[in-house]
């Protein structure tokens, strides 16, 4: 923010809300609908979950990177996000952000939570809990995905947490080098139509379903 030419306004949501695609979706829309006031409304969203597409802009353009989700915003690159989740787009990871910001270690759904397994038997019963938790849970060539850890900021002692919660399930940990590039330009207005999708008032965000445009604007009607 220090390094931005422009004034800029925060907006944070709870970080569990990415759990919650349309739940996201709805509150991304109150906030859009009430920056009348601005030059333009900047998401630090990919298309998480689908939650951002429907999205519309109002009075305002709203911008956001072309990528698949926060994973590919914090590596700086949907090209270099390909490059390592191809096989397993799904595959969770953590960064300083979900894991000092509550109890989410791991981008993984609801199930960042400690409890969650716990908490799907209760609420399904133990046959399906059990299909719930192998399906959020997907494995690659019979074994769990390893996690990742994202660096962007030296934090050694949440990465050694992380690193417990991955070995307790019985997963490699990996980390990879975070790159902030696409966040200062989202701020600094260097928005290139290959890396940001500029959505106009009256245009709503859709979902692409590929590797290269991730989300365009369409018309609303």
């Amino acid at each position: 923010m220090p390094g931005s030419p422009h004034h800029i306004d925060i907006e944070f949501i709870e970080i569990g809300e990415h759990a919650r695609p349309n739940s996201l979706r709805l509150n991304l829309q109150q906030k859009i609908d009430a920056a009348i006031h601005f030059d333009a409304v900047l998401l630090c969203y990919g298309l998480c979950g689908t939650a951002t597409a429907g999205l519309t802009a109002r009075t305002v353009p709203l911008v956001m990177p072309r990528s698949h989700d926060c994973c590919g915003i914090l590596l700086g690159s949907r090209k270099r996000f390909e490059e390592i989740f191809r096989p397993m787009p799904s595959t969770p990871f953590a960064s300083i952000g979900f894991a000092a910001s509550g109890d989410y270690y791991f981008s993984d759904g609801e199930l960042t939570h400690g409890d969650a397994y716990a908490k799907l038997v209760e609420q399904y019963g133990e046959d399906n809990a059990r299909y719930v938790w192998e399906t959020m849970h997907p494995k690659l060539d019979g074994r769990l995905q390893p996690i990742y850890f994202i660096h962007t900021v030296p934090a050694p002692e949440t990465v050694a947490e992380c690193r417990v919660r991955a070995e307790t399930e019985n997963r490699e940990f990996r980390e990879l080098d975070g790159n902030l590039r696409l966040l200062r330009m989202l701020v600094s207005g260097d928005w290139p139509d290959d890396e940001f999708l500029t959505i106009a008032p009256g245009e709503t965000v859709r979902q692409a379903g590929d590797w290269n445009e991730i989300v365009r604007a369409e018309r609303t009607h």
